[in-house]
């Protein structure tokens, strides 16, 4: 993670502007592509996730929970 680069700007400020401005053209060019409606169609076709609860792993030493979910 050291290798990249951090950017701080200020709420509102015009690189701020821009940054927000490039995420909703990408995010716009995503939504007309093919393979989003491929994901749209795979999503309507899957069956819904079933909520199994919580994992914390015996050996870990961050236990960091793992959340279960089965179709």
């Amino acid at each position: 993670m050291e290798e990249v680069p951090v950017i701080e700007t200020e709420w509102g400020s015009e690189l701020h502007r821009r940054l927000i401005a490039e995420k909703a053209r990408l995010r716009m060019e995503w939504r007309e592509s093919p393979g989003a409606l491929e994901d749209v169609r795979q999503m309507a076709i899957a069956p819904p996730l079933q909520w199994d609860g919580i994992a914390v792993p015996a050996k870990s030493t961050r236990k960091t929970p793992i959340y279960l979910w089965t179709r």
